[in-house]
């Protein structure tokens, strides 16, 4: 049987669910999802207010899954884009705005391997608590890293790579951090030579450095702590052998409103089968 594909995307603007004071569902926002065929898809929403917790002006987002080639030479092409302006999660964490990009080709080969860029990711004017936050994301490492087995053989073999990673996992000071910080990253394995990865899918961070205008709030990685707000996560991406998700912002919301909150959501490539 020859071989065919499975497009697989997925992007959302923003969705959440709230616990306390009341239980409700903040419905997902300006979804737009790919059949596995291919084709477009788009969702767009304005002026979206949900009480005083979360507002945007504006969310868009967009999936487009098409092949190119013959004669055994085809590619099959995805874009995956979600978009959100004028951010505002409780007043605390804002942004003029948040894109999440991801591009992917995936050579028509048995058993092969997508090549999944992230360009033009980014944070546009990110505060925090009022805070200007500079946002360093490693967009040229993962763009130049965008197989999965080139992720896989940089960390056995580059001991640049190596560390960076250890470096945004915290590996050598994982104990110090609280334990609201310890359950998002992985825990130091005893053999160090293997990515680290659950259930084959590693977590990491598209962030290689925050730098907050004031020292107002602590920072571990890519993750910050706001005493009385919650725990706000940025960039995180989950790198599998097929596809990429990536979360631009996910916040854990604390007393006295208890909740998650995630804006700018996208997943994307797919499989032969």
């Amino acid at each position: 049987m020859p071989s065919r594909f499975r497009f697989h995307a997925h992007a959302i603007g923003a969705g959440g669910r709230i616990r306390n004071p009341f239980q409700e569902i903040i419905e997902v926002q300006a979804a737009s999802a790919l059949p596995e065929i291919g084709g477009y898809g788009s969702g767009r929403v304005r002026d979206f207010r949900y009480r005083e917790i979360l507002h945007f002006d504006h969310a868009h987002t967009e999936v487009t899954g098409s092949s190119s080639g013959q004669d055994g030479d085809v590619v099959h092409n995805t874009l995956v884009k979600s978009t959100v302006e004028g951010l505002n999660i409780m007043g605390m964490v804002t942004a003029d705005r948040v894109v999440a990009n991801m591009v992917s080709a995936h050579a028509d080969v048995r058993d092969g391997e997508p090549s999944i860029k992230l360009t033009g990711t980014r944070f546009e004017n990110l505060r925090i608590a009022g805070v200007p936050v500079k946002v360093d994301l490693a967009l040229d490492l993962f763009n130049r890293l965008d197989t999965y087995q080139g992720v896989t053989a940089a960390y056995r073999d580059d001991p640049g790579f190596r560390r960076y990673f250890a470096d945004i996992s915290h590996r050598e000071r994982f104990q110090q951090l609280p334990a609201r910080v310890q359950r998002w990253f992985h825990r130091p394995a005893p053999d160090e030579s293997a990515l680290p990865e659950t259930k084959g899918i590693t977590s990491l961070s598209l962030v290689r450095k925050l730098e907050p205008e004031r020292p107002e709030f602590d920072c571990w990685g890519h993750v910050i702590y706001l005493e009385g707000f919650g725990t706000i996560r940025l960039a995180e991406l989950q790198i599998s052998r097929y596809s990429r998700r990536l979360a631009m912002v996910q916040v854990d919301l604390g007393s006295p409103v208890d909740g998650d909150v995630m804006a700018a959501s996208i997943e994307g490539n797919g499989t032969d089968w």
